[in-house]
């Protein structure tokens, strides 16, 4: 597995958004400390997760999501909130919502996915469920602080994103976290010419 390169399709996340995500992302830390927090460097929106793929399948999977990102137009996305999966009473991920942009976003992650599935990767079984990962727990049971913490950022304003770029990331797992890295880049277009050509 050695020539395997650990790698998913994402949605970067910019300076100023990152901040308010971190600041979120404290109030519910100092609820409660038995939680694996990502790192504020590393906050992104997963499109595709690949797993461990060889470089010419990935260089090959790679070109036809660009194929398929053709004349896809750059939106806004503002996160709102913070909740859990599967519950704040059982959380596994907490996580900051997508509001405005949601529908946007789940378009963009359907023609990555349907890119992916024509390279032989297997499809999602859950549907795409647009959020960003805070935190995953170590335990099923939280404290009723977290819980507490977290229905107080259920409706807080978290900050906008232009969606205008989709990246292919490589992802080293150390002792100390994950460690990311873009390969490659694709620039969505100013305004959606799909809709253009349809007219």
């Amino acid at each position: 597995m050695s020539d395997h390169i650990r790698s998913f399709i994402a949605v970067p996340i910019s300076p100023e958004v990152r901040e308010q995500l971190r600041a979120a992302q404290d109030e519910l830390r100092r609820a409660d400390a038995d939680v694996k927090w990502v790192a504020p460097e590393n906050f992104h929106i997963t499109l595709k997760f690949l797993g461990g793929v060889t470089p010419d399948r990935l260089e090959e999977t790679w070109k036809s999501v660009v194929a398929a990102l053709a004349g896809t137009g750059r939106f806004t996305m503002r996160f709102r909130g913070a909740g859990a999966f599967p519950s704040p009473n059982r959380p596994r991920v907490i996580w900051a919502g997508v509001s405005e942009g949601a529908d946007d976003l789940a378009a963009l992650a359907a023609r990555v996915e349907e890119a992916c599935a024509g390279c032989g990767f297997p499809s999602e079984e859950r549907p795409f469920r647009a959020h960003l990962t805070l935190g995953r727990a170590r335990r099923p049971a939280p404290s009723a602080s977290l819980r507490a913490a977290i229905e107080a950022l259920a409706d807080r304003d978290l900050g906008e994103v232009e969606v205008a770029r989709v990246q292919l990331m490589r992802s080293q797992l150390t002792p100390s976290g994950a460690i990311y890295q873009v390969l490659q880049e694709h620039t969505l277009a100013q305004e959606a010419r799909y809709a253009a050509e349809e007219d």
